[in-house]
């Protein structure tokens, strides 16, 4: 029974030097080691200090007045010898046209266009003599841009500590109270 035992751990050593140096056995998976493998890790975030940027702001701003102006009026001529002219011509040509009841219906008409035409023709004219001046107002715009510059955060120093040592870090948003790291490893096979 002494010499069992020897020879028992014997064969186990044999058994574990051939498995460990022989690779696969046939029911036995191979491991797929990729060359770089990511772990995430939170470290504790020390300090936040945003870091700020001037941006230029343009606002448009109607300004309005009002200033003086002069214009001319014209004053029209003013007169009834053309209305009754233009009818009495017009009355004459109607006169003309047409016989019996016909020839009454075409003297009023006649004397009714003759008399439009004559008091257009007469007070249509404007007569430079009796023009005058006349002040008022126009109210004037102009648009302007009033300009102003306001800051901004553009990003954030974060400074963070991780295991014993402190590391400082340039990101766009604040983190909060602890930050997440990637850490990257390559595996000795």
């Amino acid at each position: 029974m002494n010499k069992i035992y020897p020879m028992i751990a014997a064969g186990l050593l044999v058994f574990a030097a051939s498995a460990n140096a022989g690779g696969k056995s046939q029911g036995q998976k191979s491991r797929d080691y990729s060359p770089r493998q990511d772990l995430y890790e939170y470290a504790r975030v020390v300090d936040v200090r945003p870091i700020l940027r001037q941006v230029r702001i343009s606002n448009p701003v109607r300004e309005c007045w009002d200033e003086p102006v002069y214009r001319t009026e014209l004053q029209p001529h003013k007169s009834a010898g053309g209305m009754l002219a233009g009818g009495l011509i017009g009355g004459i040509i109607g006169k003309q046209i047409g016989k019996g009841g016909g020839n009454k219906v075409a003297t009023a008409f006649g004397t009714l266009i003759g008399a439009k035409i004559g008091h257009d023709a007469v007070n249509g004219r404007i007569d430079h003599a009796q023009s005058r001046q006349v002040a008022g107002y126009d109210e004037v715009c102009k648009i302007r841009h009033q300009v102003s510059y306001e800051e901004v955060v553009d990003s954030y120093e974060v400074t963070y500590k991780y295991r014993g040592n402190r590391y400082h870090v340039e990101m766009p948003y604040d983190p909060g109270k602890r930050i997440k790291m990637r850490i990257q490893f390559t595996p000795v096979i």
